[in-house]
């Protein structure tokens, strides 16, 4: 009796189980190779940023201290004389050259916006203003003393509003009411806050 020979579904049932049992073994080699890389990159560290090093030559400034680096680490803003008045000059550190910012004439410390997109400062007629670099003129925000500002990712500037104050105020960044954040019984001021990274945060003197 000759063997009965294989039926057409019998072949086509054969190839669809080879094709599973292929892709299966391609499941297997491939979660074998991506495990690995996982922990691998897991465990890891990033390189570390290069050093860089830049030397800044800025127009003659009777207030060196008075400078900010941008988050971005691009820019810098400083305070400096130039042909005028003193003034904040701002200047991209891929470049050589500065430009100063019309509207600040007398301003001080300032600090940056999150996004690196406007600064803040302040005035010697006890004044908290921020500038766009987008364009526009400089907003005024508060009466404060030039006693340092910090901005954070929520767009609220914290200050001290005058001197001797034992409080720092917050306010939004486009302005409004200010409300105090700190408080003490030590005869003491506060001053020149920092937020901490994430913003929920702050150092101050």
């Amino acid at each position: 009796v000759e063997p009965a020979a294989a039926s057409p579904l019998s072949k086509a049932a054969w190839s669809s189980r080879l094709a599973w049992v292929v892709a299966a073994l391609a499941v297997l080699v491939a979660a074998g190779v991506t495990v690995p890389a996982v922990r691998y990159l897991r465990e890891t560290p990033p390189p570390a940023p290069p050093e860089t090093r830049t030397d800044i030559v800025t127009p003659s400034t009777s207030d060196p201290y008075s400078f900010a680096l941008s988050p971005d680490g691009r820019q810098i803003v400083y305070v400096a004389s130039g042909d005028g008045a003193s003034r904040l000059w701002l200047r991209p550190l891929d470049k050589a050259t500065a430009q100063p910012l019309a509207g600040t004439e007398g301003a001080t410390y300032p600090f940056w916006s999150p996004d690196s997109r406007s600064v803040g400062f302040f005035l010697a007629n006890r004044v908290l203003m921020r500038i766009d670099l987008a364009g526009g003129s400089p907003q005024t925000l508060a009466d404060a003393i030039n006693s340092g500002g910090t901005w954070s990712l929520d767009d609220i500037v914290l200050f001290a509003p005058g001197s001797g104050m034992r409080s720092l105020f917050r306010i939004p960044a486009s302005g409004g009411a200010a409300v105090a954040v700190t408080k003490s019984e030590e005869p003491s001021t506060h001053k020149f806050p920092q937020f901490l990274p994430g913003g929920r945060q702050f150092l101050f003197y």
